[in-house]
């Protein structure tokens, strides 16, 4: 039971990724090319920390991605039922059913 796959490594290098990346959104420590967060002088985009015009970013990219999912969902359906008109007026169909109700 005591057998090492090599998984424990894995998780503790992830755990060490993820811990860096979540330092720096939070602003602990600079990405590169910005002044670190406790530095004077002008920021990046003209305002302080990591609050910005930009915070509701993620917000915008999911109001395009519900429009965009809408669009291509009514295509689709309205591909589809095209599609079953077509076979509805097919004229082997309307032969067979006006055969079938005359007899």
């Amino acid at each position: 039971m005591d057998e090492n796959n090599g998984t424990e490594t894995w998780h503790r290098s992830l755990q060490a990724v993820l811990a860096a990346l979540n330092q720096t959104l939070h602003g602990a420590i600079p990405c590169p090319g910005q002044p670190a967060a406790g530095t004077a002088g002008p920021t990046r985009g003209g305002h302080a920390g990591h609050a910005g015009r930009n915070d509701n970013a993620y917000m915008y990219i999911l109001f395009v991605m519900t429009l965009f999912a809408a669009t291509v969902g009514s295509l689709i359906l309205g591909y589809t039922r095209s599609r079953k008109v077509d076979k509805r007026s097919d004229p082997y169909h309307v032969y067979i059913k006006n055969r079938v109700s005359m007899i």
